[in-house]
């Protein structure tokens, strides 16, 4: 459909107005004969308006005697209506052409890389290595291999877990995700004791070697003894020293806190949308599909699509803007909405803390009003996790 969109404009076509009683009869006509109407807007009882191709526009003439409706062309799109301007300044129509091949050409090359997502390795390493690989301004992209850039960098930059190279018009965007450091693994003919790496409640606790030195129930403290790593009885004259392993679950608890502002929330969407397509490059933008917003209160949303779906061409792109209808809402209902804002945020900020793979056994949410603008709100959440860390044991 698109595809079809972008043709009709490389070739020219009209907006139309058609007036006449027998709107529907006309369009039936249009299609029993093969005439191709589309962008079809109703904008009265007795008119419309719609897009045709030149050639099918010369067909209209006997519809429109036998309907008894007028026709008139509102509009002339598309290219050979442009050139058609121009046939008498050649020298600007030449310049244009210059300027747009010459802007494809300096496309095709990297002016700006950039690197995102680095914390603790410098950014610089990551720069030296994409320069050695030929990614740098100036460089010409349709020689580069990112699958396999993407591959050495991990192999050469061991920090990195994972890269991803993406080009956005003239620049190189590089996404880098670092390797987080394994937790240090003692051996395991080293002594070692377990000790509680947070506050909790002991709820289950399974020794597979050492002394343990707490139960099930009892309140720890972070960093407090939990399976020793000393076996001493008072029937053994020696004291062994054992590398200790054990899981130890406990309760443990996670805060976080959201703000709800009734203002952000007063507003809503209702559903309906109108969507904007236009063919875009850095200097000029064709409006493919741009239609009449019909509502009084609208948030737009926009993205960008490769065109023809090949991402390679970053000089060319569509543009899609979706304009969402809004309505407000009652004070009391935005005050409840807020809340459950207020809540979301809480729990996202809690989230954050968490660690992955731990099991939550219950919730508990806190409420402060503030009159007439929104909540405050803190979450409580109990999880079950293996508090247990090993932490070498000296003998000496």
């Amino acid at each position: 459909m698109i595809f079809l969109r972008v043709w009709n404009y490389f070739i020219g076509y009209l907006v139309i107005r058609v007036d006449g009683l027998s709107l529907e009869k006309f369009i039936n006509l249009c299609v029993s004969r093969g005439i191709k109407l589309w962008g079809i807007r109703r904008i009265s009882y007795t008119s419309l308006n719609a897009n045709i191709g030149i050639k099918d526009f010369k067909s209209l003439p006997p519809i429109a005697r036998k309907v008894h409706a007028k026709i008139r062309i509102m509009n002339k799109k598309g290219f050979p209506f442009i050139l058609y301007r121009f046939r008498h300044r050649k020298m600007l129509l030449t310049g244009i052409v210059v300027f747009m091949t010459t802007l494809y050409v300096l496309s095709s090359f990297i002016w700006q890389v950039e690197v995102v997502g680095t914390l603790k390795i410098n950014p610089d390493i990551i720069y030296s290595n994409l320069e050695k690989k030929g990614i740098k301004p100036g460089a010409y992209k349709g020689k580069l291999d990112t699958w396999k850039i993407e591959n050495e960098m991990l192999i050469e930059i061991p920090e990195l877990s994972w890269v991803s190279i993406e080009f956005k018009g003239t620049k190189a965007i590089i996404r880098a995700v670092e390797r987080e450091k394994p937790p240090k693994l003692l051996d395991a003919e080293t002594p070692c004791n377990i000790i509680a790496s947070k506050d909790g409640i002991i709820n289950q606790i399974l020794v597979l070697e050492g002394d343990a030195l707490v139960e099930v129930g009892d309140t720890v403290r972070k960093g407090q003894l939990l399976v020793s790593g000393i076996i001493h009885h008072e029937d053994m004259e020696t004291i062994r020293y054992v590398h200790a392993k054990a899981k130890v679950f406990a309760r443990t608890w996670y805060e976080g806190r959201g703000y709800g502002d009734i203002r952000d929330v007063l507003k809503v969407r209702t559903g309906r949308k109108v969507t904007h397509k236009v063919l875009e490059t850095k200097e000029w933008e064709i409006d493919i599909d741009r239609k009449d917003i019909p509502f009084d209160e609208y948030e737009v949303e926009e993205r960008e699509e490769p065109f023809l779906g090949i991402s390679k061409l970053g000089w060319i792109s569509w543009t899609i803007r979706d304009y969402y209808e809004l309505t407000t809402i009652e004070q009391g209902d935005g005050m409840d909405l807020a809340k459950e804002k207020a809540s979301e945020r809480a729990m996202e900020d809690a989230f954050k803390r968490i660690p992955k793979g731990v099991k939550i056994i219950d919730k508990t949410f806190k409420y402060d009003i503030i009159k007439d603008t929104g909540y405050d709100a803190i979450v409580y959440i109990e999880v079950l996790e293996d508090i247990a860390e090993q932490v070498e044991l000296l003998t000496n």
